[in-house]
């Protein structure tokens, strides 16, 4: 807990904002998830359920239409005259005499034709109680019943047709040959075979014994194509418990299992029960015309056969609005936390120098009050700041000018004009010329003003000190400035730039040998002044580069008119005139001299005035 409080101290606000939201929302929507994913199996059993129950009814319907065709066959043998006529007659071997007794008769070529129409019955079997020669008919050629009454009576199904007293009795005949157990003597494909006897009027006398055997395809069809998959088996029991048909994987003793449990006799018209036994939900169904008992044998349904509607359903669900919701989240916690981004970037650039911070505005909330009080205090700081600028740049204008007044400018100028003078008169105009730029120089460097001079001035102060400098380095020195004319009426801080020359030539140029190339360039870029000095001097270290900035240093060489105090002074004065809008970069190296940009706003009366 104590790792989790400590994770959730160093998030941001908007991370907060979108942890607590999950933290809140998912716990809520799992729930939500839960519920319905029961809801989902609850409705999957429920569907699998009636689906079950309307599967075993229309397999019970579809059987019971097959059966009740075979049944009303069964009915009109029965009750038809003349077929009662020869069952009940007295003469047997009178009419055992006639080859023909039966195909002459009526009710048997009508039940021929039946039998071709339907196409279901494959054999029927009358045989007489008195004596009379049965009535055999199998359309199937491979199938073949017993010749006499008497064979019949010896057979297992024969005893139970008479226990049932002339109802209906279902039975499944598989292939067999000279079988003593049934009614077939021969039988080559299976058959849903109909037994039943036929009774007197006063149902107190057996006249015969019937028999009709239908094609088991069709049932089997019946089943099979009612099956959805290995997890369901259907089996059609007759009502007294002999086994029709058996579609599906379904062991023998756990159907026995099963039957024992559900139970075998139901009343009601095609009435559905369900059961349960072990993992297997039973329905059965049961014919009240036919007896026959369809059971539709179903796996329970479980949460691994579910899985696609039940629970990966709710899961993507509550993922996918999940991940939707993240992108809804950030948004929000943007439109809270961005002002408070704002002010901490705001206060950020402040820590960092940048006075000029301020933060809009727009809400009444605490937030917004912070804000303000921001905007108040960075006010007031500025302040206090630009009335220290203030002091500190009369300071430096004070030193400067201490700097020039230790020189009394009109001695300087009337001796250099006397000497001027006298070498124009003795035709010596090299050295007249050379007079005239340091004249001149002295009058750029000691003229008195505010620091302020145009990029034009400073171009031609630079020009009479490197003149003058080129009088005593001969050849070896050779210089060039280019500057931009659009920048030449601009105004920049005096004596900026010829600090780094006389730099360039002190400790560059004076130790190094061989010919010494210097070049000032100036030009505009977008709202910028961009100046560089570069030369071929000796260079420097990193060591000696990193030396010039320091701090600890600086009163040791204060008293230097060049090298680091000279080169400090430049930096604070661009720094109290241009604060962070500016920059210094020396760039150099031992043996490929030594290269420096100055980069300065445009419209330095402007920025003069604005305090800025």
């Amino acid at each position: 807990m104590g790792r989790l409080k400590h994770w959730i101290a160093k998030l941001s606000i908007r991370q907060k904002l979108v942890f607590y939201s999950y933290a809140i929302i998912t716990p809520i929507l799992l729930l939500i998830s839960i519920l319905l994913l029961l809801h989902n199996y609850r409705s999957a059993v429920r569907n699998e359920e009636n689906r079950c129950i309307q599967n075993v009814r229309n397999i019970s319907d579809s059987i019971s239409v097959v059966q009740k065709n075979i049944m009303e066959m069964g009915t009109y043998i029965s009750i038809n005259d003349e077929i009662r006529q020869i069952l009940t007659a007295d003469d047997p071997k009178e009419l055992n005499r006639d080859a023909r007794l039966w195909q002459n008769r009526a009710p048997m070529q009508i039940i021929q034709d039946m039998v071709a129409i339907d196409g279901q019955i494959k054999s029927v079997a009358l045989y007489p109680e008195n004596g009379i020669n049965p009535y055999l008919n199998c359309i199937d050629r491979s199938s073949s019943y017993l010749g006499d009454m008497d064979q019949v009576r010896e057979t297992h199904i024969y005893s139970l047709a008479v226990q049932e007293k002339g109802k209906f009795l279902w039975q499944r005949v598989g292939r067999c040959k000279n079988d003593q157990n049934d009614t077939y003597q021969v039988n080559q494909n299976d058959k849903i075979v109909m037994y039943r006897e036929i009774y007197d009027r006063a149902r107190k006398n057996k006249l015969g014994y019937l028999v009709i055997g239908s094609s088991a395809e069709i049932f089997d069809e019946i089943c099979q194509n009612s099956l959805r998959g290995r997890q369901e088996s259907v089996v059609v029991m007759s009502r007294y418990g002999a086994e029709l048909v058996r579609c599906g994987d379904i062991e023998d003793g756990l159907l026995s299992d099963i039957i024992a449990e559900s139970g075998a006799e139901m009343t009601g018209r095609e009435k559905v029960r369900k059961s349960v036994s072990g993992i297997y939900n039973i329905y059965q169904c049961q014919d009240e015309d036919t007896g026959t008992i369809v059971y539709e044998i179903v796996r329970r349904v479980g949460w691994k056969d579910l899985s696609d509607t039940i629970i990966f359903a709710p899961l993507a669900l509550l993922i996918g609005f999940l991940a939707g919701l993240y992108p809804v989240l950030l948004l929000v916690s943007d439109l809270v936390s961005k002002p408070l981004h704002t002010l901490r970037i705001a206060m950020e650039n402040f820590m960092q120098g940048d006075f000029s911070q301020k933060v809009e505005v727009m809400t009444q909330d605490e937030v917004g009050q912070a804000s303000a009080g921001f905007n108040r205090m960075v006010d007031d700081i500025r302040a206090l700041i630009d009335k220290n600028y203030v002091l500190a740049i009369k300071e430096r204008e004070s030193e400067l000018d201490t700097l020039q007044a230790q020189i009394n400018p009109h001695f300087l100028y009337n001796t250099l004009d006397s000497l001027y003078w006298k070498a124009t008169e003795s035709g010596n105009d090299e050295i007249a010329e050379d007079i005239l730029s340091l004249s001149q120089l002295f009058r750029l460097v000691l003229n008195r003003g505010d620091g302020i001079v145009r990029v034009r001035s400073e171009a031609e102060l630079l020009e009479r000190y490197l003149h003058i400098q080129k009088m005593r380095f001969g050849r070896r020195l050779t210089y060039e400035i280019s500057l931009e004319p659009c920048i030449l009426e601009e105004e920049i801080p005096k004596l900026i730039l010829q600090p780094f020359v006389e730099n360039a030539i002190v400790h560059g140029f004076e130790s190094a040998e061989g010919i010494y190339t210097l070049s000032v360039t100036g030009r505009k870029e977008e709202e910028n002044m961009v100046f560089c000095i570069e030369d071929t001097g000796i260079g420097m270290s990193g060591e000696q580069l990193e030396a010039i900035w320091d701090k600890a240093d600086a009163r040791k060489y204060a008293s230097q008119r060049i090298g680091r105090y000279a080169i400090k002074n430049v930096r604070e004065r661009l720094e109290l005139i241009y604060h962070e809008h500016y920059e210094l970069r020396i760039e150099s190296r031992v043996g490929c001299g030594t290269t420096v940009h100055i980069v300065v706003p445009c419209g330095l009366k402007e920025i003069r005035q604005n305090g800025h």
